[in-house]
């Protein structure tokens, strides 16, 4: 935006902005290292729903609707939510997410957040160079912490007994991959165009995270994302074929180091993704098929209203016991999600949920896809969202994740000018 633009815009819609930023730089990063049942979304559930309250007030007091059609689609999604949480299998987890034995903080409060933090987005987020800088630099804890625990320094796998696995700040190694493959990616675009050291540090920084975490789809969203890019770059946009060639470079450099210093840990992990795809029995993608198997049986039994949010688990223990108990046998774990982002949505919310969102994603797809192929600030956004939906058919939605993906979603959707920041 220009000064003028800036000038005008409210007091009310700057600390909507600024919420924003901040909740973006921090949520990912806090953690309790206590003794708490989870010392991850224990402090990220609160700071979401503060920040998310507080937005809502600014929003009522800016006393501005968005007329569009995005907007009032939202609007029957959220409504559907609703509806959904009234008629759940469990009510209570449905609206708070989180009870002392089930629930992963994403109930109705959480989703209408996440609405919220959209909404907030589209209208009122303002981007400039020193925002993203910000930004960046705070969420680059998350990359620092990665990388020492990949090297096993990690205090908590050493005092406080935790796996030995690469979980930084997110909790989990898939949370962490959805987080840095579009922090890297947006790291990526920002040193194609600017050129500037600081951006190859950041990118650098992510991609290390996104190898480190070991997130097989991951891996391949990034692979699709950097194909385009390699064509925009290639064939419409040459100017840039320097600070591409730096980055190939740069991404060649660091797989190799992390590989070697780490006895082949990475050509070790990417070598069991052709394993995973050639499995034909029903437990094969990690166990995903079955999930997805039990998933898809639920949606049969509840289409239109699904089993309410954060009741999937509860559900299919109730009415699935064979299944769940067979799928324990082998796996040793049990099934909260359906680790299927579109699965999880017709299964806890319903199928016209699902549709809904689905319509949501394509108005703002259709919208931004002449930008796929150009260099500027929806070319970015619009890839960062594609690789987010490409991993989200083999991921989760998570506290410590989504809420970064709503407010890029909600970005790429306002109407603004093409340029860069």
């Amino acid at each position: 935006m220009n000064s003028l633009e800036l000038m005008e815009q409210s007091k009310y819609a700057m600390w909507i902005d600024r919420i924003l930023w901040i909740l973006a730089a921090v949520l990912p990063v806090v953690i309790i290292p206590i003794d708490v049942v989870d010392i991850f979304d224990t402090i990220k559930g609160p700071i979401l729903v503060i920040a998310g309250i507080s937005i809502l007030i600014l929003l009522i007091l800016e006393k501005k609707w968005d007329n569009s059609l995005i907007s009032w689609l939202l609007l029957v999604y959220v409504f559907i939510q609703f509806l959904s949480s009234v008629f759940a299998y469990n009510p209570l987890l449905a609206f708070a997410g989180e009870t002392a034995k089930s629930g992963r903080f994403e109930g109705l409060a959480t989703l209408i957040i996440y609405a919220i933090l959209f909404y907030s987005a589209k209208n009122f987020m303002m981007p400039t160079q020193k925002k993203v800088i910000v930004t960046f630099s705070a969420l680059s804890i998350v990359s620092i912490y990665a990388l020492i625990q990949y090297y096993q320094f990690d205090p908590l796998v050493i005092y406080k007994h935790y796996r030995s696995m690469i979980f930084s700040t997110v909790g989990n190694q898939n949370f962490l991959g959805s987080l840095v493959l579009m922090l890297t990616v947006l790291a990526l675009g920002l040193f194609l165009h600017f050129k500037k050291w600081y951006f190859a540090l950041f990118f650098s920084l992510f991609f290390s995270t996104l190898l480190v975490a070991q997130t097989r789809s991951c891996w391949l969203s990034f692979a699709v994302i950097l194909f385009f890019i390699a064509i925009s770059v290639l064939v419409f946009n040459r100017s840039k074929w320097d600070s591409f060639l730096v980055s190939i470079l740069l991404m060649v450099s660091i797989t190799f180091v992390l590989n070697k210093t780490k006895k082949n840990a990475l050509s070790t992990r990417s070598g069991t993704i052709k394993k995973e795809m050639a499995m034909k029995d029903e437990y094969g993608g990690s166990g995903r098929l079955k999930i997805w198997e039990i998933t898809g049986i639920v949606i049969q039994d509840h289409p239109f209203l699904g089993t309410g949010p954060e009741n999937l688990k509860s559900v299919i223990h109730a009415e699935h016991k064979k299944e769940i108990n067979e799928y324990y046998r082998v796996k040793k774990t049990s099934i909260d999600k359906a680790h299927n982002e579109y699965l999880h949505i017709a299964a806890v919310t319903g199928i016209p949920s699902l549709i809904l969102y689905l319509m949501i994603l394509s108005l703002i797809l259709f919208q931004n896809a002449k930008h796929i192929f150009q260099a500027n600030l929806k070319t970015l956004l619009l890839l960062t969202i594609i690789a987010y939906l490409i991993q989200a058919f083999f991921n989760i939605s998570v506290i410590a994740v989504a809420p970064i993906y709503w407010i890029v979603l909600g970005f790429l959707s306002q109407k603004t000018k093409e340029a860069y920041l």
